[in-house]
């Protein structure tokens, strides 16, 4: 594998340079994963940072516990483990011996037999390495415990059963390793199911929208609602250092878009701290901001209003989340289209105040805000539900 300039001598320290000049921040673009870069067939430093530099932007401090070494070559701690690897070395599998992190290493490690640098089972022989130990505390407990916690499946073999029956023993690790390899891959694809499920959690239908393609575009605005807007912070003053207050910031997304979801102001908010996304440093300063505007602003589960708000303004077309537009806008928007329309059920009120929102599909978690929208309507006493439809309560 070449990876140009990175792959010659001292290609680490170009790539070094590459992620240590920034100011703010790294954004990390391509088209590999750490898992595309096969360790196994590159001999220099450089590849191999760029890999695990990979894995830590997709997966933060964790990857960390998971960067492991191997020995260049093939180093036993007794015959027993040389036994052991040379068994599995005629079975095919590939083993690297003195595997894993800081002073906590394994005797071997199997490697998956597709995926560069995974390591799908550990094993631990009784052998120098499991005699060093001072105590039983240390070598059976405390050492795998750190070695599990490092994110490892251990298989201990001990030196007497594989001595009195070599067959059945080899046949209980083939087993493990196989097992082993299996439940890497059903975990894998249990997770990427699951990472599609969530990145589509709304995508299950809940009622269809019939109208081919709908969006707030071409169906129009036939309710005159609002254009969505976004809130411009260049005009709030500044303090002698050039920087913005972060109550005036708060204030002013409250009192132009409210209301607005926490998330949502944090995500706003969180270029002020040469951030892309809402780090806890950036939510502790908008925490700190909520608290000072006590009295100005009011907090109503995650959604903020500014004191002595009356009407809502509802903004389409739609470009937030259903979980971060609040019930109450909702119910605004249908108090409007139920004033507009004549006789309409429940279901066609839900359907309809989608898809003035822009959405194409009216999903479960859309659905279940919009029916909830629905109650808050009734509970206000602006609609009632009569003969099937929904209609609006006459004063």
């Amino acid at each position: 594998m070449n990876f140009g300039p990175l792959s010659k001598s001292g290609g680490e320290r170009r790539l070094n340079v590459a992620i240590t000049r920034a100011k703010y921040n790294v954004k990390l673009v391509g088209s590999i994963m750490p898992t595309d870069i096969d360790i196994d067939r590159i001999s220099s430093d450089g590849p191999k940072l760029l890999r695990a530099y990979i894995d830590f932007a997709i997966n933060g401090a964790e990857s960390l516990g998971r960067e492991v070494t191997e020995l260049d070559v093939t180093e036993y701690d007794s015959p027993f483990e040389e036994a052991v690897y040379k068994f599995l070395d005629r079975k095919g599998y590939k083993v690297a011996t003195q595997v894993g992190c800081s002073g906590y290493r394994i005797d071997m490690a199997v490697k998956h037999p597709t995926l560069s640098g995974v390591y799908v089972l550990g094993i631990e022989c009784d052998g120098a390495t499991y005699h060093s130990a001072r105590t039983a505390r240390e070598r059976d407990r405390l050492r795998q415990e750190v070695l599990e916690n490092m994110g490892w499946k251990i298989y201990r073999i001990w030196s007497t059963d594989w001595i009195k029956d070599p067959v059945t023993e080899g046949a209980h690790l083939i087993a493990a390793i196989n097992d082993a390899i299996a439940n890497y891959d059903d975990s894998m694809s249990n997770e990427a199911s699951n990472e599609a499920r969530e990145d589509d959690s709304d995508a299950e239908d809940f009622v269809s929208i019939n109208r081919k393609e709908t969006s707030i575009t071409d169906y129009g605005n036939p309710y005159g609602f609002a254009a969505a807007l976004t809130t411009d912070l260049s005009a709030l003053p500044r303090n002698t250092s050039g920087y913005l207050d972060i109550t005036d910031c708060i204030l002013a997304y409250v009192n132009n878009e409210f209301p607005i979801h926490y998330e949502l102001l944090c995500q706003h908010l969180a270029p002020l701290y040469g951030n892309e996304k809402a780090t806890i440093k950036v939510r502790r300063e908008v925490d700190y901001g909520i608290n000072r505007l006590h009295g100005k602003i009011i907090r109503k589960g995650d959604f903020l209003f500014p004191k002595g708000w009356e009407k809502i303004t509802v903004r389409v077309p739609n470009s937030r989340k259903i979980n971060h537009i609040s019930i109450e806008e909702l119910a605004e928007a249908m108090n409007t289209i139920l004033n507009t329309v004549v006789g309409i059920t429940r279901e066609g009120l839900c359907v309809e105040t989608t898809r003035v929102y822009g959405w194409q599909r009216m999903t479960k978690g859309i659905g279940a805000s919009m029916n909830a929208a629905c109650d808050l309507l009734v509970q206000q006493g602006r609609a009632q539900e009569l003969d099937g439809k929904i209609v609006p309560k006459e004063s």
